[in-house]
């Protein structure tokens, strides 16, 4: 059974649906974004004050970089942020990211790349690639792994399987969290799922992965890696939770890749592992091990 802590949660989520609304879809869609947009989305000012947090642009786009104060960091992760291709990185996501720096030494790098429907999957995967290269190519690099939550997890899957094609240094390993594999939400388990789900809606998704693929359309392995060929590919560790109704795309990659490193919470909602529950803490220390090797 999950943790007080996870149950509790998500019954606050359920209830007062402040995330459900975010991603219902329907014509309040623009009104959220925009209100998500008029925020800026950066670490606040008590990480900033904690951890050694810079701040550059690239391509007109900011990419923050977290690392521990204290030390040099052991490794660099790429990590892009979930939020279904349309909201930028929240609050949850740079205390994420600062968890990984602070506890367990690693350097973060988190660009803040365009977004769906001012941008379509060509450019934004454009935009990751061409970031991808940028970092491959700087000396301050060394180590480093990628990793992504959500809507990050499939741009993180997209990024490396182009880095593949390119013929570019692949990462040492990817941690995939919660991705979002398959923009087309027709799973016949999702419906039940849904009705558990604190966060995700299949309305809101599809509508979300249609903006982002645009004429592209949702196939496209681009929008959807899980119809991509995941040959070549580092080792991959995953998470799902059983009350997300993403899950079914881990559940298929799992299904797709044998030897990924599958790890799903029985109970556990939508993007579980970047949060601070118990369980949260667990799976971050498993990240900070599978990365390390």
């Amino acid at each position: 059974m999950p943790s007080f802590a996870a149950r509790f949660a998500a019954f606050v989520l359920r209830t007062t649906g402040v995330y459900r609304k975010l991603y219902s879809g329907g014509p309040d869609f623009h009104k959220h974004q925009a209100k998500a947009l008029s925020v800026p989305s950066e670490p606040s000012a008590k990480l900033q004050a904690r951890l050694s947090i810079t701040r550059r642009e690239f391509r007109g786009r900011p990419v923050w970089d977290i690392a521990p104060k204290d030390r040099a960091p052991s490794l660099t992760m790429l990590y892009w942020h979930g939020g279904g291709y349309v909201y930028p990185a929240t609050p949850g996501h740079w205390d994420f990211a600062a968890h990984m720096a602070s506890v367990h030494g690693m350097r973060m790098i988190v660009p803040l790349y365009p977004l769906a429907p001012m941008a379509e999957v060509g450019e934004i995967t454009e935009f990751a690639l061409d970031f991808y290269k940028d970092l491959i190519g700087r000396a301050d690099t060394g180590r480093f792994v990628m990793g992504g939550d959500s809507a990050g997890g499939g741009l993180a899957a997209a990024t490396a399987i182009a880095a593949r094609d390119a013929g570019l240094p692949m990462p040492e390993r990817l941690v995939l969290i919660c991705p979002w594999l398959d923009a087309s939400p027709s799973h016949p388990d999702q419906p039940a799922i849904e009705r558990r789900d604190a966060i995700l809606t299949i309305r809101g998704i599809r509508e979300a992965g249609e903006m982002y693929a645009g004429a592209a359309g949702v196939r496209d392995p681009r929008v959807s890696p899980i119809h991509a060929d995941w040959s070549g590919l580092p080792p991959i560790l995953a998470f799902g939770g059983s009350d997300d109704i993403l899950v079914v795309d881990a559940r298929a990659l799992e299904a797709k890749v044998p030897s990924l490193n599958y790890v799903e919470g029985s109970g556990l909602m939508h993007d579980w592992p970047i949060f601070s529950f118990p369980e949260s803490r667990k799976a971050q220390a498993q990240m900070a091990a599978f990365a390390s090797g």
